[in-house]
């Protein structure tokens, strides 16, 4: 039986420790990018693939690492950014979806040139890597706390800080559509109750 998107993220996060602390954020990252990308009349089923599984190669990663909560050294920086490369070549040979494996590579690259893996710059990013990035960031810092934050933003905090990166981290046009949507549809901090409708 050939793989589905869905089918194969349920299957690695039924028995794999580390992407199942992480399946409601991939779940929540990928309805705020659906709704991103349909505003921007940028939908796809393969944008909303790539959301979903942003984040699977972190599948094969230690959660000693992952979690940590000091500063991580340059070794176990390195290990952790490989996951764009490792998610982007699962995509890519498992459901046979190389664009969307593009979209999964991309979603760490900075506007500026500073992200990984590939440094890549401004529109060399694809858009729907940009996207991916911005709604990755949000659900991090309001919902997903990790070892670099010690506690859950408030969304007022967050678009702050969306916008203190943007045209640095972030594509700015799309921060300003993201935080906009954000509000149209509420602050309740229930996405959960918003995907199902």
């Amino acid at each position: 039986m050939n793989k589905t998107p869905q089918s194969l993220f349920n299957e690695i996060t039924q028995d794999n420790d580390v992407l199942r602390e992480f399946k409601n954020h991939s779940n929540r990252v990928m309805y705020l990018t659906t709704m991103l990308g349909k505003a921007i009349n940028c939908y796809d089923e393969e944008l909303k693939v790539a959301a979903l599984l942003h984040d699977i190669g972190k599948m094969g990663l230690s959660k000693s690492i992952l979690f940590k909560p000091e500063k991580l050294t340059p070794l176990e920086k390195r290990i952790i950014e490989s996951h764009s490369h490792v998610g982007n070549l699962i995509v890519r040979k498992e459901l046979n979806m190389p664009r969307a494996a593009q979209f999964v590579r991309d979603h760490h690259e900075n506007w500026d040139g500073s992200g990984y893996p590939r440094g890549l710059k401004g529109e060399d990013i694809s858009i729907q890597g940009r996207m991916i990035r911005i709604c990755d960031t949000f659900d991090t810092m309001t919902y997903e706390v990790r070892h670099y934050s010690t506690y859950k933003m408030s969304h007022e905090e967050a678009f702050e800080e969306l916008r203190r990166c943007a045209w640095r981290e972030f594509d700015g046009q799309l921060v300003e559509t993201f935080i906009s949507l954000v509000k149209e549809h509420g602050t309740s901090n229930d996405w959960s109750t918003a995907m199902k409708t």
